[in-house]
């Protein structure tokens, strides 16, 4: 007796197509999950990324208006002792944007001192002639300290401080967020008084550039007082040299029209990179006191 031939069910298993099925739909799932991803890195995590970079813009200017405002106090502590030595330390951050777990990279910065000249000139004329600026004390070379942003999706800005003044800087315009220690004021109906307390920042030229936190170390070290005001002027001329003249410019103009002066008493003139303010009292009238003191502030990077 012959035994019976196998049945074969090849012909069922070509006819089969949950296999199909299977494979057909694991290909749909996983290119939507790609297609998803994909909308979001590039439509929602550049956008998430932008501003957290402008938020830590944010805590930069906080961070360089503690510079400023470190400085101010050393100033101060200089006025009342001129010969001391007091360091503080200022931190910067220099890094941030990160978002964690989603996306935890970091834009970075560049930390600079005395990389850009910063300097200012003062003529003063009295009804009976020149009276030139003492040259045996110079206002050139103030020096600087400033952070430059290296950002991934945020407009880069610059913050520079020179002179007791806190720029911010935005491609090829500059504005003035803190103003100098400079004060312009007319205390009668006749009359002009400008101080002028410039700030000189020394120390080696340097840079650093990190996505981590840096300070910067600050060491009051003189205060020298160049015009007393006792000699009053009929005409007093303040050039500034600087990266940033449109930053003066306007920061003159502001200060002049708050202390309620015309525009026969000032006027403010831009000529490449420097700025004249000009003052003129009465017409054959020394009624412009000047008192212009320098306090020297040494600012080092503090690198381990």
């Amino acid at each position: 007796m012959k035994p019976e031939p196998l049945r074969s069910d090849i012909g069922t298993l070509y006819r089969s197509d949950s296999a199909i099925s299977a494979v057909i739909s694991a290909v749909l799932i996983l290119g939507l999950i790609v297609t998803a991803t994909t909308m979001y890195q590039v439509r929602y995590v550049p956008a998430w990324k932008s501003d957290a970079e402008c938020s830590h813009l944010a805590d930069v200017y906080e961070d360089m208006a503690n510079l400023k405002s470190q400085i101010d106090v050393l100033s101060v502590v200089l006025a009342a002792n001129p010969g001391s030595q007091v360091p503080v330390s200022v931190p910067i951050k220099m890094g941030g944007g990160d978002i964690p777990v989603i996306s935890p990279g970091r834009s970075s910065g560049t930390l600079s001192v005395n990389d850009n000249g910063c300097g200012m000139w003062i003529d003063a004329n009295n009804a009976t002639g020149m009276l030139p600026y003492s040259s045996d004390v110079s206002l050139t070379g103030l020096g600087s300290i400033s952070y430059r942003s290296c950002n991934n999706y945020y407009l880069n800005q610059m913050f520079e401080y020179e002179n007791g003044a806190l720029i911010l800087v935005q491609e090829d315009r500059s504005v003035m967020k803190l103003a100098p220690a400079i004060t312009l004021q007319q205390p009668g109906e006749t009359g002009i008084s400008m101080t002028v307390s410039a700030i000189e920042v020394t120390g080696d030229k340097r840079s650093i550039s990190s996505n981590a936190v840096e300070e910067v170390r600050l060491t009051s070290d003189r205060r020298e007082l160049l015009f007393s005001g006792d000699q009053p002027f009929s005409y007093v001329e303040i050039t500034v040299f600087t990266e940033y003249p449109d930053a003066w410019a306007q920061y003159f103009n502001t200060t002049s029209d708050g202390a309620g002066l015309n525009s026969s008493e000032y006027a403010v003139d831009v000529s490449g990179t420097s700025v004249k303010f000009l003052l003129v009292g009465e017409a054959g009238v020394d009624d412009i006191t000047l008192r212009v003191r320098k306090s020297t502030i040494d600012a080092r990077l503090d690198v381990i």
